[in-house]
């Protein structure tokens, strides 16, 4: 007996596989949110007391308030600079007609196949040999050289669904390109600009690798859980893990919302 195409065992086997990938993916996320709210020091059982301490401790830890500034500073200038950057490069490759135009962007989203470390690695070495001092304006730098592939890739999709006729009737009568792009093209675009803008924050604001590479001393989220982490466990992590998840879950299901419903055209 087949289903769908497909063997009951063959289906079954496929289930329990992506059920384990499901479990191992989401369980340690679940004990974290778990243990948030545990009044034990340590993340054993029986858990002990419910507490909303850790999240107090959270607020009141001027390291982390810091890192959190600084990663919302970052990731408001990389998702912004992404964005506008992205939108010119998308519509160049999705209007433009002009030689290599393939293997131009090609090139341009080839880093997204890069392991994150070896970028990192690699931007750490271009700086110094540059001269470039770490800190975190190069971090933000950095972080928009790698998210913009992807910022590219979701705005292209966006421009496409735009009718030509649209930009071509304003240029006959008369409107600049500068002026079709922002008049026209830009509202038009509005739900995917504001998806990539959510999509290319939560990178930046949840990055890692980057940020370690190109700064000294500055601290940004990330950095200090992760520094917290190896000189010793403090409950207060479990905390700002778990808001950092539900932060950025949130804000990638509302651009996957808004990316949906302007694909399924129900919005501009």
């Amino acid at each position: 007996m087949t289903i769908f195409g497909l063997g009951y065992t063959t289906r079954l086997g496929l289930n329990i596989f992506f059920g384990s990938v499901v479990l191992c993916i989401y369980t340690p996320i679940l004990v974290m949110i778990i243990f948030s709210f545990n009044s034990g020091r340590y993340q054993t059982l029986p858990f002990r007391e419910f507490t909303t301490d850790w999240y107090a401790r959270m607020l009141l830890d001027q390291n982390f308030i810091d890192g959190l500034g600084n990663s919302l500073i970052i990731a408001i200038i990389v998702s912004i600079s992404a964005t506008i950057l992205g939108f010119l490069a998308a519509y160049a490759f999705q209007r433009a007609e002009f030689p290599a135009k393939s293997m131009a962007l090609g090139l341009l989203l080839a880093p997204l196949a890069f392991p994150l470390i070896l970028v990192g690695i690699g931007m750490r070495l271009q700086a110094t040999s540059l001269g470039l001092q770490p800190g975190l304006w190069l971090v933000a730098m950095g972080q928009t050289i790698y998210v913009l592939p992807l910022a590219v890739l979701n705005l292209r999709v966006g421009i496409a669904n735009v009718p030509k006729s649209l930009e071509d009737a304003a240029i006959s009568l008369g409107a600049s390109r500068i002026r079709t792009l922002t008049e026209i093209m830009a509202p038009a675009c509005r739900s995917t600009i504001i998806a990539t803008l959510l999509i290319t924050f939560t990178f930046a604001f949840d990055e890692f690798i980057i940020a370690y590479f190109l700064t000294n001393f500055e601290i940004t989220l990330p950095i200090k859980i992760w520094t917290t982490l190896v000189t010793g466990f403090d409950p207060t992590v479990n905390a700002v893990g778990s808001a950092v998840f539900i932060f950025s879950v949130t804000l990638g299901l509302v651009a996957q919302i808004l990316l949906f419903k302007r694909q399924s055209g129900k919005l501009s």
